[in-house]
C-alpha cells in the first residue's frame, strides 16, 4: 500500500468516527420512543379490555385536551391555556432560576470559603432534611396567598439541590490552581468567574437538572392550597367534580410541560459543557 493509499484510508477513518459515535445515541433514542409506543399500546388495550371509566384510554385522553386547553366559559374569560398553564409555567421558571440563582452564589461562596463551610454544614444539613413540601404552610403563613409566594416556595426547594452540589463542586477544586492564581495575581472576581464556576458547571448542572424536577413538583403543590389558577389548581378542582377525564387530562399538561422544560435544560447544558463532553470522549 502507497503513502497515498494509507492517508486516504487514514482520512476515511476519521471522517467516520462522528458517524459511528452518533450510532448509539440514535439507538438509544429509538429504544426509548419504542419502549413509550409499546407502553401506551398496552394501556390502550389494557384499558380498552377492563373498561374502567377512572383509567380512560390515551386516545380518549389526547383527544380530550385541546378542550380542555381552549375551552371558554360564560363571559370573556380567558382559556385555561391563557388563564392556568402560562401563569403555572412563569411561576415555575421564575422559582427554578431563583432557586438556580441563589444555590449557586451561595454555594460557590461556602465551597470557597472553608471555615464558612465548616460552620454552615450542620445547618445546611438540618435544613436540607426538611421536605419543601412540608414548608408550605410555613410559606403561606409568612407571604400569605399568591404568585410570589408560590416562586419563594419553589425557589427554596430548588436552593438546595443546587447548593448541595455546587459546594461540593467548588470545594473539589485543587489547591494548587488556587494558588498559581495568587502566583500570578488574578483578580478574585476573574478566578471565580472564568476558573472556579466553568470547572464546576458540569455538578451545577447535575443539581439543576435534579432542581428541575423538583420545581415541576413544587408548582403544582404550590397551587393545591389556596390558589385560584394554575395547572394544579385545575387538577385538584377537576379531581373533587369526578372529572375524571379532564384531571387526566391536565395530568398530560403537567408531563408534556417537565418534558419539555428538561429538553430545553439539556440543549442549554449540551452547548455550555461542549468542552467537558470533548474531553471526556478523549
Amino acid at each position: 500500500m502507497s503513502v497515498v493509499d494509507t492517508a486516504t484510508q487514514a482520512a476515511r477513518t476519521i471522517a467516520e468516527k462522528p458517524r459511528r459515535a452518533r450510532r448509539p445515541g440514535l439507538v438509544r433514542s429509538a429504544t426509548a420512543v419504542a419502549v413509550l409506543v409499546g407502553i401506551v399500546i398496552l394501556w390502550q388495550i389494557g384499558t380498552m379490555a377492563a373498561g374502567q371509566r377512572f383509567f380512560p384510554t390515551p386516545l380518549e385522553i389526547i383527544e380530550n385536551t385541546p378542550g380542555v386547553l381552549f375551552q371558554t366559559g360564560a363571559g370573556n374569560d380567558a382559556a385555561p391555556f391563557f388563564a392556568d398553564v402560562l401563569p403555572s409555567l412563569a411561576r415555575m421558571a421564575a422559582g427554578f432560576l431563583g432557586g438556580t440563582v441563589a444555590g449557586v452564589l451561595l454555594g460557590a461562596f461556602l465551597g470557597w470559603f472553608g471555615p464558612a463551610r465548616d460552620y454552615a454544614a450542620p445547618i445546611t444539613e438540618f435544613l436540607r432534611s426538611v421536605p419543601a413540601t412540608a414548608v408550605l404552610p410555613i410559606f403561606i403563613m409568612l407571604l400569605g396567598i399568591g404568585s410570589n409566594m408560590q416562586i419563594l416556595f419553589i425557589s427554596w426547594g430548588v436552593m438546595w439541590f443546587v447548593l448541595i452540589n455546587t459546594t461540593a463542586a467548588v470545594a473539589e477544586i485543587h489547591p494548587t490552581v488556587l494558588d498559581m492564581t495568587k502566583t500570578f495575581r488574578i483578580p478574585k472576581a476573574k478566578v471565580l468567574l472564568r476558573i472556579v464556576l466553568p470547572a464546576a458547571s458540569p455538578k451545577i448542572f447535575a443539581g439543576m437538572r435534579i432542581g428541575l424536577t423538583a420545581a415541576m413538583i413544587l408548582f403544582v403543590t404550590s397551587e393545591f392550597m389556596g390558589a385560584t389558577n394554575g395547572i394544579g389548581y385545575q387538577l385538584i378542582v377537576t379531581q373533587s367534580r369526578f372529572q375524571v377525564l379532564d384531571m387526566w387530562s391536565w395530568m398530560l399538561v403537567i408531563a408534556v410541560a417537565g418534558f419539555l422544560a428538561n429538553t430545553i435544560l439539556e440543549a442549554i447544558e449540551a452547548r455550555v459543557l461542549r468542552w467537558h463532553t470533548a474531553s471526556r470522549r478523549k
